[in-house]
């Protein structure tokens, strides 16, 4: 099992980046939202018994970062007032071997994790996300959020590097040679081999219906999760075809070209489509307009009384209002509770 592998694990290593490691790997990560602003993440580490094998003398150290240890190191890189609350490692299908570790998160605000957007140029160094909930007095265009919702966002601790875009005149890149290809594509069949079973999965839920340009499966109405990435070996490519049998796709996969043209195309219409995977090429100059990066919901009784009670909201999503038309912030207009 390749050193840099071994190194990445800890941190919850989120997609392809175990395209070297051979065998099954399933990361699930569920970021879940309480009405007292509160959070839990729960997390789920899967080695495959194939894995496991392939590990050979190694076996210790590859089961090691499922241990109670390696839990805590990560979390020691996850920002202050984060406890562990559960955690246990145990037998799962397959002869697999798999850690369940549930986090109490005091505030979101400078909770970090690693990014689920790996089509940055330079992902291998700035791989890691700060989270910031906010209250919004002030109405966003592009269905960011209305004035008197909750917002949560995720930036990168340090401003990623974006591939540039092309003037519309510029002649296209220069691509691989045909005998480059053709090497590349010998090497598809053994990655796909290795990614039977694959699973990475970042989920953000919360208590009351999302507003998000993000992973909102089926655009239901009343949905309270995102998924940040949802990519599995069982994924469809937009015609219906395995995605991992699309040979153009895997070319771009085992090149480590996540932004691809071919790729944008065949993840955008995951929110309609649920056979696509989620995956946001953010950074490839292929990346279409999502209306921002951030999550907006209702605030629960909790978070109205602490940020919203006594306030003025301006619900214009353009242009800011003049004080005289802002309005005072009521429970009956912006609140949500169950019924």
């Amino acid at each position: 099992m390749p050193t840099r592998t071994r190194r990445n694990l800890p941190s919850i290593v989120l997609p392809l980046l175990l395209l070297g490691a051979g065998g099954c790997l399933q990361i699930e990560a569920r970021l879940k939202l309480l009405e007292d602003g509160t959070a839990t993440l729960t997390e789920r580490v899967r080695f495959s018994r194939r894995l496991i094998d392939l590990a050979g003398k190694e076996e210790d150290a590859l089961l090691a970062l499922l241990s109670k240890q390696a839990v805590l190191e990560r979390m020691g890189r996850m920002g202050k007032g984060i406890r562990l609350v559960r955690h246990e490692v145990r037998d799962a299908e397959g002869a697999s071997r798999e850690s369940l570790a549930i986090f109490a998160i005091d505030d979101l605000n400078g909770f970090q994790y690693m990014s689920p957007w790996p089509a940055y140029l330079d992902y291998p160094e700035n791989n890691t996300v700060r989270c910031k909930m906010e209250p919004l007095y002030k109405g966003r265009p592009y269905a960011q959020g209305s004035a008197g919702m909750i917002s949560v966002s995720f930036h990168h601790l340090a401003k990623p590097k974006a591939e540039e875009r092309l003037p519309e005149d510029a002649p296209p890149p220069k691509d691989v040679s045909p005998l480059e290809c053709q090497a590349y594509r010998e090497l598809a069949p053994m990655f796909r081999d290795m990614l039977k079973g694959f699973q990475v999965r970042f989920t953000f839920e919360t208590f009351s219906p999302v507003m998000s340009g993000l992973g909102v499966r089926g655009r239901r109405a009343g949905a309270t999760s995102v998924d940040l990435i949802n990519v599995t070996d069982r994924d469809r490519d937009k015609w219906g075809a395995l995605f991992l049998e699309n040979e153009e796709l895997m070319l771009d996969l085992v090149r480590w070209q996540l932004g691809s043209r071919d790729i944008a195309t065949h993840v955008r219409e995951h929110a309609t489509n649920l056979t696509l995977p989620v995956f946001m090429p953010f950074g490839s100059r292929h990346m279409w307009w999502t209306g921002g990066h951030n999550i907006a919901f209702p605030p629960s009784r909790q978070l109205f009384d602490r940020h919203f009670k006594g306030r003025k909201l301006d619900f214009s999503q353009w242009q800011p209002s003049p004080p005289e038309k802002h309005e005072l912030a009521t429970w009956e207009r912006i609140g949500w509770e169950k019924r």
